[in-house]
């Protein structure tokens, strides 16, 4: 066993540490947003509670790797590349199938939708990482993320998804629809 005054040593985040207070900061967010998607769950038509379970896992997920990331950077005071591809690796698909579900939360949505846009995540997320990891160059690495990060875009704002929320009529759905775009335009 390691001590209390050694362990506050070491997992302690600095006041200055920009890179720490963002993975906590982050963290947070997911705990609050997770618990929130949960406790509502039950309060939404039942079309959308799928859609709410999924965004519950997508942020509980993302908590906990996290505070396991921001841990090792404390640490390592290294980027935990490795860790953040795992956590992306099983939220990104989950957000794509968010897509999917609140499209289906109105109608009957084609799971090509679906699986279209898991396309595009594995090609942004492959491409990222062995770029960033260094097995292929940067700049390709970075170019191969781009270009799925690009077809997702094309898919949610003018391909099939994007065209079935435009015309479905229901200003739920559009609301959500919109704003999850702009958390994968904006936020990614």
């Amino acid at each position: 066993g390691v001590t209390g005054v050694a362990n506050a040593e070491t997992v302690m985040l600095a006041q200055d540490d920009f890179v720490g207070i963002s993975f906590w900061l982050v963290s947070m967010a997911c705990l609050a947003a997770t618990v929130f998607f949960f406790l509502e769950r039950s309060s939404v038509p039942a079309g959308w509670r799928v859609s709410m379970t999924v965004a519950g896992l997508v942020t509980g997920i993302a908590f906990v790797h996290y505070m396991y990331m921001r841990d090792v950077w404390i640490m390592t005071g290294d980027s935990p590349t490795v860790y953040r591809y795992i956590d992306w690796l099983i939220t990104v698909p989950l957000l794509m199938l968010e897509f999917y579900f609140v499209l289906s939360a109105v109608n009957k949505a084609d799971s090509g939708i679906f699986w279209r846009l898991m396309l595009g995540t594995l090609v942004m997320l492959v491409g990222g990482y062995l770029g960033e990891a260094g097995y292929i160059n940067a700049t390709l690495g970075f170019i191969i993320g781009m270009a799925g990060w690009v077809y997702i875009l094309y898919e949610v704002f003018s391909g099939e998804a994007g065209k079935r929320a435009a015309k479905s009529g229901n200003k739920s759905l559009v609301t959500a629809f919109g704003a999850m775009r702009m958390i994968v335009t904006v936020g990614w």
